[in-house]
C-alpha cells in the first residue's frame, strides 16, 4: 500500500538567503535516505517559508522492499573434501549463518568458487523506519550558519519550535531534543497564531491557506510578480524583471500583500542608481520606470511586499514612505558632501585604506593599476590613450573613500563615474571608472569602452595576483574573493574585444610589481611558484568556459596542450579544430598525425639533414612537409587555423607511406636520430594548432 509522508519543520524566521539552498538540500537528502533504506516512492516535493521547511513524499510504500543478502564463506575446496562431503569449515559456516549445510550454494567469482548463503530479509514497516529516518533528515540539513538555542545540542538555521510528521493519516512519533513530533502545525505568526491538526496533505494545505500561509514558494513568487507588473502598469510604467529581488521577497513572507508607495520628485535629482540601490538592496522595494522612445526613466513610485493582509493600506504605505524618505535624505546628504571637492582629493585617504594585509593600501593598488594598465594599453596599441588609461587607473578606487560608497558599497565604480564627471574629468575616464568592475557576474555585462576594458583586466589581474600571493585561493565551492568569476571576466573581455595579450607576460608583470614593492614579505621563490599556480588556474577556467560552449573535451585539451597565452588565438584554434574533428575524414588524418607525435615522445632531438635521407618514402615526406610548412605558418600568422589544417591534410598520405616503408628506429644511431629529427619538425608544425595525441580516435 502507498501513502503520503508529510514532514514540516517549524522554526523562527529563517533568513531569506538560506531558503533556496535548504529546499534543494531537503529534496536531495530525503531522496538519498529513502533510497538507502529501500523505501520506494513516486515523487518528492519540497517547500519553504520563513517559518517552515516542508517535504511531501508521494506514494511512499508501506514497507521496505524485501532484500536478498549473500554471505560468502570459505572456498569450495576447503568446505568440501574430494568426495564432496562437507568439512568442519562448511559445517561451522552454516551453523554461524543459522542454516543447514544443505542450504549452502556454490558461487563463482574472479577469485574462484566459494560457499555462499543466500538470505531473504523481509522489509520492515515504513512507519517504524521513519521514526529514526526523519530526525536524521532534519539534522542533516546544511546551512551557511547554524545556531544552538537554550540548552539544546542540536544546531539549525534558527530555533526549531515544532515538527509535523504524518505518514498516511498517522503521526510518526519521535523526539528531537525536547521537541516531540505531532500532527499539528501553526498558521501565520501574527494573524492566525493558533495550532491546528491535520490528517493529510489536503487538510494541511487548506488549513495553512485559511490561516494566511501560502506554503509553495513558487506560488508566492508568481503572486508577487503578477501583482507588481499589474500595479506598475496602473502607474503608467513598468517594473523591470528582477528575478533576484522576486526570489528574496517571496522568501521573506508567508502571505504576500503587494502595495504602492510614493516619494518626492525632488529626489529624482540624485543619480538613478543611488535611488534604485536604496530601494532594491536595502528596502527590497521594486522601482517603477516609465518607458517612452525605448528609454527607461525612474518614476517617483515604488512597489513593496508586506507579509500580512492589510486592513488599512494607507497606514502601511505611510510607514514605508517615511522609511524611504529618510534613506533618500541620507543619500542626498552624502552626495552633497562628496561633491564639495573633486574626486582626486580622495586619493590621499586611500593611503589609510588597507587593500590586503601585508600587500599595501588601495593607494598602492592604484599605482600598480596605472603601471599595469599602461603596459596593457601599449601592448594593444593604444598609445594615443595611454594618459587617459593611467589617469582612470589612478582615480579608479577614489570613490571608496566617499561617504556614499561607504554607506552603499554596491555603488562602487558607479559613484566614481558620477563624481568624475562632476569633477570635469573626461567622459572616457569616468566611464572606465564604472566599467572596471564589469562583469559583476559570470555572464554579466562586459565593458563597452576600450579604456574600461583595459582597466577591468588590470584590476582583475591585480586582484588574482594579490590573492594567490596571500594564499587566498578558491577551494572547493568556496571562493570568497570571486576569483573564478574575475578570471572568466578577463577571458570574456579579451574575447569580446579581440585583445591579443600574453597572459604569462601580464601576470608576470603584475607579480613583479608586488615583488618590487614587498621584497621583505615575499620569499624569492614565491612569485615564480605563484605564476605557475595562477596560469594553471586561468587555464582551468578557460577550459571550463570552452566546455560550456560544448566544444569537445578532446579538442579543448589538444589545443591547450600546445598554447594558452593568447585566449583569442586559443579559442579560434578550438573552433577550427572542432569543425575539423567533426568532418567525416578526421579519424584517418588524426591517426597519421598522432603516429608522428607519439613516436617522437621521449626521443632525442638533434639537427636534421635532408641530405642524409636514404629512402624514397622519407624523401617524399620531407618534400611535402617543406612545401606546406611556409603556407601553414602564414595561415597561423593570419589566425586562419582552418586553412592551416586544410594544408596539413596533404601530409596524411606521405606520412602513411613513410611509416609503411621506413623503419624509424634504425639500428644505425645517425640514421635513427636524423629520422626522428625530421619527425620532430613535422610534430612542431602540427603543434602550431594542437597536440593531436590528446584526441581519441
Amino acid at each position: 500500500m502507498e501513502k503520503d509522508l508529510i514532514l514540516e519543520i517549524g522554526t523562527e524566521e529563517i533568513p531569506a538567503g538560506f531558503l533556496e539552498g535548504a529546499v534543494d538540500s531537503l529534496a536531495k537528502i530525503s531522496e538519498r535516505e529513502l533510497k538507502d533504506n529501500l523505501l520506494s516512492y513516486k515523487s518528492i516535493e519540497t517547500y519553504a517559508t520563513p517559518r517552515r521547511l516542508a517535504v511531501r513524499v508521494l506514494g511512499l510504500t508501506d514497507k521496505q522492499s524485501d532484500n536478498i543478502v549473500e554471505v560468502t564463506g570459505p572456498p569450495k575446496r576447503v568446505a568440501f573434501d574430494e568426495g564432496g562431503k562437507p568439512t568442519k569449515a562448511a559445517i561451522g559456516f552454516a551453523k554461524a549463518q543459522g542454516v543447514s549445510v544443505k542450504e549452502l550454494v556454490i558461487s563463482t567469482s574472479e577469485k574462484g568458487e566459494f560457499v555462499t548463503v543466500r538470505k531473504e530479509i523481509k522489509g520492515e514497516k515504513s512507519q517504524k523506519i521513519l521514526k529514526n529516518l526523519l530526525p536524521k533528515i532534519i539534522l542533516s540539513l546544511p546551512f551557511k550558519k547554524s545556531m544552538r538555542w537554550g540548552e539544546c545540542k542540536t544546531t539549525f538555521a534558527r530555533p526549531i519550535r515544532w515538527i509535523l510528521a504524518i505518514f498516511g493519516s498517522k503521526r510518526v512519533a519521535f523526539n528531537l531534543e525536547s521537541i516531540k513530533s505531532d500532527s499539528k502545525t501553526w498558521g501565520h505568526r501574527f494573524i492566525s497564531p493558533k495550532s491546528f491538526r491535520v490528517k493529510n496533505w489536503e487538510e494541511y494545505i487548506e488549513g495553512l491557506q485559511e490561516r494566511y500561509v501560502i506554503l509553495d514558494q513558487n506560488k508566492r513568487r508568481k503572486i508577487i510578480k503578477d501583482r507588481v507588473e499589474k500595479l506598475a502598469i496602473e502607474l503608467g510604467g513598468i517594473a523591470v524583471d528582477d528575478n533576484e529581488l522576486l526570489e528574496i521577497t517571496s522568501q521573506l513572507v508567508e502571505y504576500p500583500s503587494v502595495l504602492i508607495g510614493n516619494f518626492d520628485t525632488e529626489f529624482l535629482e540624485l543619480p538613478e542608481e543611488v535611488l534604485i540601490s536604496v530601494m532594491r538592496h536595502h528596502q527590497k522595494y521594486f522601482p517603477v520606470f516609465s518607458k517612452s522612445n525605448n528609454d527607461e526613466n525612474l518614476l517617483p513610485h515604488f512597489i513593496f511586499v508586506s507579509g500580512t493582509p492589510v486592513k488599512d493600506p494607507k497606514v502601511v504605505i505611510k510607514g514605508n514612505e517615511r522609511v524611504i524618505k529618510a534613506r533618500f535624505k541620507d543619500a542626498r546628504f552624502f552626495f552633497d558632501e562628496d561633491t564639495r571637492h573633486p574626486l582626486s582629493d580622495r586619493l590621499e585617504k586611500l593611503k589609510s585604506m588597507i587593500f590586503l594585509s601585508d600587500l599595501g593600501t588601495y593607494y598602492d593598488k592604484t599605482g600598480r593599476l596605472a603601471d599595469l594598465a599602461e603596459t596593457i594599453g601599449k601592448k594593444l596599441g593604444f598609445q594615443d590613450s595611454i594618459q587617459d588609461i593611467k589617469h582612470a587607473a589612478k582615480l579608479s578606487k577614489a570613490d571608496l573613500a566617499t561617504n556614499m560608497v561607504c554607506e552603499f558599497p554596491e555603488l562602487q565604480g558607479i559613484m566614481g563615474k558620477y563624481y568624475a564627471l562632476i569633477s570635469n574629468e573626461k567622459g572616457e575616464v569616468a566611464k572606465a571608472i564604472e566599467e572596471q568592475y564589469m562583469p559583476s557576474t559570470r555572464e554579466g555585462r562586459l565593458p563597452e569602452t576600450y579604456i574600461g576594458s583595459i582597466l577591468s583586466i588590470a584590476d582583475k589581474v591585480d586582484n588574482i595576483t594579490a590573492c594567490f600571493l596571500s594564499g587566498l585561493t578558491p577551494t572547493g565551492t568556496r571562493d570568497p574573493y570571486a576569483l573564478r568569476r574575475q578570471a572568466i571576466g578577463i577571458v570574456n573581455i579579451m574575447l569580446s574585444k579581440e585583445f591579443h595579450l600574453d597572459l604569462n607576460e601580464i601576470f608576470n608583470y603584475s607579480l613583479k610589481s608586488f615583488r618590487d614593492a614587498h621584497m621583505k614579505s615575499l620569499s624569492p621563490a614565491k612569485p615564480e611558484t605563484t605564476l605557475n599556480e595562477i596560469l594553471e588556474f586561468m587555464t582551468e577556467r578557460f577550459k571550463n568556459l570552452m566546455l560550456s560552449y560544448e566544444f569537445p573535451i578532446g579538442v579543448v585539451d589538444a589545443v591547450l596542450a600546445t598554447e594558452f597565452d593568447d585566449v583569442v588565438q586559443t579559442k579560434k584554434k578550438i573552433e577550427a579544430l572542432t569543425d575539423y574533428y567533426r568532418a567525416p575524414d578526421f579519424n584517418p588524418l588524426a591517426i597519421a598525425f598522432k603516429r608522428v607525435v607519439n613516436i617522437v615522445k621521449n626521443q632525442p632531438r638533434e639537427s636534421f639533414s635532408h641530405e642524409s635521407l636514404l629512402e624514397n618514402a622519407e624523401t617524399q615526406l620531407f618534400h611535402e612537409y617543406r612545401d606546406v610548412k611556409q603556407a601553414v605558418e602564414e595561415n597561423v600568422l593570419r589566425e586562419d587555423y582552418t586553412g592551416a589544417l586544410q594544408l596539413m591534410k596533404k601530409l596524411k598520405e606521405p606520412i602513411d607511406i613513410y611509416f609503411d616503408e621506413v623503419l624509424v628506429m634504425d639500428e644505425d644511431e645517425l640514421i635513427r636520430n636524423n629520422r626522428l629529427s625530421m619527425l620532430w619538425e613535422i610534430r612542431d608544425l602540427f603543434f602550431k594548432v594542437a597536440d593531436f595525441s590528446k584526441i581519441s580516435t
